[in-house]
């Protein structure tokens, strides 16, 4: 089961949650602080969340705008946490089904350097990919917890499908966040990666791409060329910000 965006219950609490909204060049900028007063509620992590929504013109035309605006943010995020150390991206999913893949293709187009000398200047960035329990026989929250412990990052990104109630967000909605993700691990409870469970700042970049239903989930027929698309996106704003 993946976890839902956080629009789908923001929606109910924007008098006591939105911080900001604003539209540029197509794209809905929206900025969320969630209290520990609420977080029951809206069953979401105390935080900053912000969701970009956009058209299939931003999508497919205007991709700048978003790696523009999806700078800003994270480089509010990096300023913020990222005191020097390796940063830990983690692409989440499973690369075998299309739905589930945008954080493993994502991580794909993303430059590690944790491995070169320390005669190199440029941040120390490490790459993992977990899987799926189903495919490896081992949990991958454990997985996850080994390569942490063996790192000692100092800050952990999670890229990661998400599922929506809204069919309107389904591959036109990112969500980016410090407050982390439920994980859900085969056969185990859903286990959380957040700042609490290893003591590190994590921030979340997730990206709807199946529309949650009561009898199951179901995508849209241009999935595969809109992952493609996002992951670039993705990927490549995180490289400038980090490499350059």
């Amino acid at each position: 089961m993946k976890q839902n965006l956080f629009l789908d219950v923001a929606i109910m609490y924007e008098k006591d949650c939105l911080i900001a909204k604003k539209k540029e060049k197509n794209v809905v900028l929206k900025h969320y602080y969630v209290k520990n007063e609420y977080t029951k509620k809206i069953k979401h992590d105390k935080g900053d969340y912000f969701t970009l929504s956009f058209d299939d013109i931003i999508m497919y035309q205007e991709k700048k705008s978003l790696e523009t605006i999806l700078k800003k943010i994270l480089k509010t995020f990096l300023k913020k946490y990222h005191k020097g150390g390796t940063i830990l991206i983690i692409g989440l999913g499973n690369s075998s089904i299309l739905g589930d893949s945008f954080g493993v293709k994502t991580l794909n187009q993303i430059i590690a350097t944790n491995h070169y000398n320390d005669i190199y200047t440029i941040p120390k960035v490490a790459l993992f990919a977990p899987e799926t329990t189903n495919k490896t026989g081992i949990s991958s929250f454990k997985l996850i917890s080994m390569v942490v412990k063996d790192l000692k990052p100092d800050l952990i990104f999670l890229l990661d499908s998400m599922a929506t109630e809204n069919l309107d967000y389904v591959n036109r909605t990112l969500e980016i966040n410090d407050c982390g993700i439920v994980y859900a691990d085969a056969l185990k409870d859903n286990k959380f990666i957040n700042q609490k469970t290893f003591n590190i700042p994590v921030l979340t970049i997730g990206y709807p791409t199946l529309w949650n239903r009561k009898n199951g989930y179901f995508s849209r027929l241009n999935l595969e060329e809109d992952i493609k698309i996002m992951s670039e996106i993705v990927s490549q704003v995180i490289n400038e910000l980090i490499i350059s």
